[in-house]
């Protein structure tokens, strides 16, 4: 019997990226793939805790700051990751996010593994600095000297890369993220929920889901709820997550007077649960590669608002899907939910498509497929 290929997955330990790493831990194939995740960044022994509880699947963690360069935990990183596959001589690595993905290529050359590189979002990508972009395009462009292959969550992030020219069109695979929509379909208690977050049974609720950081624009989300509220007192709206901007945010909403109806919950692990309460989803981003949190919403039977970024663009087909509206605008934001919340058979013919588009093109198995095969053309030559 052919032995498991022997897969490490480097990442780091939060967010959409941490979500992509769960659902390859859980989702590949056990009979075809030993697998080990180092969890770098913040969270990581949680995150390490977490993964191993898959049966056979090993994780390690080690710190790292995933912001900001540092010259000395930085170099530990790389020593201890280029230890670590000499030891363990893995068939195949696949690296996620810009900052593990240079370390570990770079830790790799010499060994003969081949690396896959996930960006999961350039960080030269929509809305960054000239200036920085150059930096980092010139560090992709020598890492991609030692990629196996680059695997894109979208096309626009594969096409801005060859715009910069880090690699060749045959550098890349493009694979679309999946989700399992079955944790988004459980039958719940709404009235209990609600009651348990302070909202009123019959309130209609507008959710975000998402770190509360500078992409994610959360000031014009309050500015948002402030609009909808003077016309539509009775709606609440409800922010899942937490990150550097949650006290200026709850300071901007307590100024407008907004504190009974903006609900802050922080970090929750029945985030799958409360999309369910949500009359309406939006996400206000300046800048996305693939957002998991549109397809957790059409799993959810939730219509969806969204900004113009390029990854919510190749998702979002306006009156088929969601609906999108410019970066920025605010009353157009506004608008466009208050029609949504006041129309349901509108909004009931957009959760119809998504619903359909998450069970037959969005799906797990696709996505698993797609990555395995990658992995076991790229494992032949080390095996």
């Amino acid at each position: 019997m052919t032995r498991p290929i022997q897969l490490l997955l480097v990442s780091k330990s939060t967010g959409g990226v941490a979500t992509y790493v769960r659902s390859l831990v859980s989702g590949l194939d056990a009979n075809k793939f030993a697998i080990t995740v180092a969890c770098l960044s913040e969270n990581g022994e949680e995150f390490s805790a977490e993964l191993m509880q898959q049966p056979g699947v090993h994780a390690f963690s080690l710190a790292m700051n995933r912001y900001k360069v540092n010259p000395f935990t930085d170099a530990w990183v790389f020593l201890q990751l280029a230890y670590h596959i000499r030891r363990k001589k893995y068939d195949v690595i696949h690296a996620h996010a810009s900052k593990p993905g240079f370390l570990m290529r770079i830790a790799a050359i010499g060994t003969g593994i081949p690396v896959i590189y996930s960006p999961h979002n350039f960080a030269f990508h929509e809305g960054s600095k000239k200036s920085s972009a150059r930096v980092v395009a010139f560090l992709e462009r020598l890492a991609a000297r030692f990629t196996a292959k680059i695997v894109t969550v979208s096309q626009h992030e594969r096409d801005l890369a060859l715009h910069y020219r880090v690699g060749t069109e045959n550098s890349y695979a493009v694979i679309h993220t999946g989700i399992d929509p079955r944790p988004f379909r459980n039958d719940i208690d709404t009235s209990e929920l609600k009651k348990s977050i302070n909202i009123p049974a019959q309130a209609q609720i507008v959710g975000a889901v998402g770190r509360l950081a500078v992409p994610k624009l959360p000031f014009d989300f309050v500015r948002m709820a402030e609009k909808l509220h003077k016309e539509k007192p009775d709606v609440h709206f409800v922010w899942v997550g937490a990150g550097p901007l949650e006290d200026e945010s709850k300071k901007l909403s307590s100024s407008l007077g907004l504190d009974n109806v903006i609900h802050w919950l922080g970090q929750r692990s029945d985030a799958p649960a409360l999309y369910r309460l949500f009359d309406c989803f939006v996400l206000l981003s300046q800048w996305e590669a693939y957002p998991y949190v549109i397809l957790e919403a059409f799993a959810s039977g939730v219509p969806v608002v969204a900004t113009t970024n390029l990854g919510t663009q190749e998702i979002i087909e306006t009156g088929v899907n969601g609906r999108l509206v410019p970066q920025g605008d605010v009353p157009a934001m506004a608008d466009s939910i208050k029609d949504l919340l006041e129309h349901p058979d509108k909004a009931q013919l957009l959760c119809t498509s998504a619903k359909k588009q998450v069970d037959e093109i969005y799906t797990m198995e696709n996505m698993m497929l797609s990555l395995e095969e990658i992995y076991i053309q790229n494992a032949g030559g080390s095996r």
